[in-house]
């Protein structure tokens, strides 16, 4: 089983401190700019707009702060087994909940008041009672990413599979293998590109884009066609767009 490495938490502690990438919630282009060579674009948010909404909303949210020894000790009181070693780790260095795959990890206190809910209120359809020391680590609404407390896998209760039926084997069913260990499990996040950062590929893809298209219908004009409107019949693309700063022979 992999350990959570000082590489891994310094690379949780860059992502947790970003507003726009400490974890996966759909991000928005409202008040995003991205810029290509010299030309900058910013994104709308429609909705936004539409709701009269003219600035931009910021996330002035600051970065989790660690969770306290104390904190800690006290949400192992409350669940009766320590925590294992990463992932005390990761809540003491980097912080208590908000950040990782999903919406991110949740606080302590949210996992002790979660996992206690379902070991009182058994979720299944037929009373099936939750298994013991699956602790939820995440609120992926329906569902939790959990980790086995002993073996450290990490396992997705997909709580959307209750919806085929009451029995035991669609209620095994909801609980599907997600990663060997918490290092995986985390590894696998830090190596996918946020949302944010999707986003933001997409938008500067537009303007790539769109600026091709433009250029395209440049180029089929004839030379007769771009002199008259003043442009030379050699150059006349760095007269028209030099400014941009965009290498124009790779559109």
């Amino acid at each position: 089983m992999a350990s959570v490495t000082d590489t891994q938490i310094a690379r949780l502690k860059a992502r947790a401190g970003d507003p726009d990438r400490r974890n996966d919630t759909p991000p928005t282009a409202r008040g995003k700019t991205v810029t290509v060579g010299n030309l900058s674009v910013a994104g709308l948010d429609l909705g936004a707009l539409l709701a009269g909404r003219r600035e931009a909303p910021r996330d002035t949210s600051v970065a989790p702060v660690p969770a306290s020894a104390e904190a800690i000790a006290r949400a192992e009181a409350s669940l009766g087994f320590a925590l294992p070693d990463d992932l005390r780790r990761v809540y003491a260095e980097v912080g208590d909940g908000g950040f990782g795959p999903g919406a991110g990890l949740i606080s302590l206190e949210q996992m002790v008041e979660t996992y206690r809910a379902l070991i009182a209120n058994p979720p299944g359809q037929r009373g099936q009672r939750w298994p013991e020391k699956l602790l939820p680590i995440t609120a992926t609404e329906p569902g939790h990413d959990c980790i086995e407390i002993g073996t450290g896998r990490i396992v997705l209760w997909d709580e959307e599979e209750l919806a085929d039926g009451p029995s035991d084997k669609v209620w095994k069913r909801s609980f599907k293998p997600a990663a060997p260990d918490l290092a995986s499990w985390l590894d696998e996040w830090l190596g996918t590109p946020s949302p944010e950062e999707r986003m933001r590929a997409q938008m500067q893809d537009a303007m790539v884009n769109g600026m091709r298209q433009t250029l395209a219908v440049w180029r089929a004009k004839t030379p007769q066609e771009r002199a008259a409107f003043g442009l030379p019949e050699t150059g006349w693309e760095e007269v028209m767009f030099g400014h941009l700063g965009m290498d124009l022979s790779k559109l």
